[in-house]
């Protein structure tokens, strides 16, 4: 198996939109009361279009894992971000790290992450955070083994939902990639 991570640019903005409404709704599609509900965050926020104009603004940067050449997962950093509960100035956030089901388990989360973190190394932050599901148990664990210590909690409303999300962050200078 060969795992190849290239940059994210508009012509993969079809394979990143289907990785996320999938990986999104096998994820937390369970935590809906309404079905529609869901369906309209992930139209919303997985649209191609939506997907293809985030990939060219000059804060995000993207990254697309591939096993033998099929999309297998992605990741989102928005370079300048700022979290008001982390004290620090020089921040950037982890917005989204997918990886498809049928790829679990096989090092892809792992080689985003490695992506992720040599990516920003240069950039001269203090920390990287990110924000999951309080029950997403797996990602949890995940974050947890790459360094990452829960530092807060927010909530995050969908449609008539609200949901109560983990504020977790590492400093990117202890990072030893």
């Amino acid at each position: 198996m060969r795992i190849d991570i290239e940059v994210g640019t508009p012509e993969h903005a079809p394979p990143i939109s289907f990785i996320g409404r999938n990986a999104f709704r096998n994820a937390f599609g369970d935590l809906f009361n309404k079905h529609c509900e869901l369906e309209n965050y992930l139209d919303y926020t997985y649209s191609v279009d939506k997907i293809a104009g985030s990939l060219v603004k000059n804060n995000n940067q993207y990254f697309l894992a591939s096993v033998n050449g099929m999309p297998a997962g992605f990741a989102k950093v928005k370079k300048d971000s700022l979290n008001e509960q982390i004290d620090s100035f020089f921040q950037a956030e982890l917005q989204k790290l997918y990886v498809l089901d049928k790829f679990q388990g096989q090092g892809i989360g792992d080689a985003l992450m490695k992506k992720v973190i040599s990516f920003i190394k240069p950039l001269d932050l203090e920390c990287l955070w990110l924000d999951t599901h309080i029950k997403n148990e797996r990602g949890i664990r995940f974050y947890q083994k790459h360094g990452f210590k829960i530092s807060g909690t927010h909530q995050f409303t969908i449609g008539t939902q609200t949901f109560d999300y983990y504020l977790m962050a590492i400093p990117v200078a202890v990072n030893t990639y």
